[in-house]
């Protein structure tokens, strides 16, 4: 019995330093993720419309569906302000980052991607 004290010990060093260390760096991508935001919200015209689709199509990549919801609920106005703005290109990159993050977001959420969308596409 005594043989297995050390052993015990060990593995359960190591499961603490392993939740830890995703724990810090989950807390980590999100600060990350609120001055990306931050920085989205303080830019204007076709600026918006660049950081709009790199934050949501890092949130889709990550499979994050309540971090797009809750993005979203911030940014769908500021970006429907900038669009008149955003020069092809960035459309582009827009329109993709929405059908991204469509498919992982909640469904009311979704569909509000989507009518953004289907307007930069019309």
């Amino acid at each position: 019995m005594r043989g297995l004290i050390i052993p015990i010990l060990l593995v359960f060093l190591v499961v603490a330093a392993v939740a830890t260390i995703l724990t810090v760096l989950r807390q980590r991508s999100r600060h990350e993720r609120e001055d990306r935001l931050a920085k989205l919200l303080d830019a204007h015209g076709p600026v918006r419309c660049l950081l709009a689709a790199r934050l949501l199509d890092e949130l889709a990549k990550r499979g994050d569906g309540k971090a797009v919801a809750s993005a979203w609920e911030r940014i769908e106005l500021p970006l429907l302000q900038a669009l008149p703005d955003c020069p092809p290109e960035g459309k582009v990159g827009l329109i993709a980052a929405l059908d991204a993050a469509a498919l992982i977001a909640p469904r009311e959420v979704a569909k509000q991607l989507i009518t953004m969308r289907n307007s930069l596409v019309a």
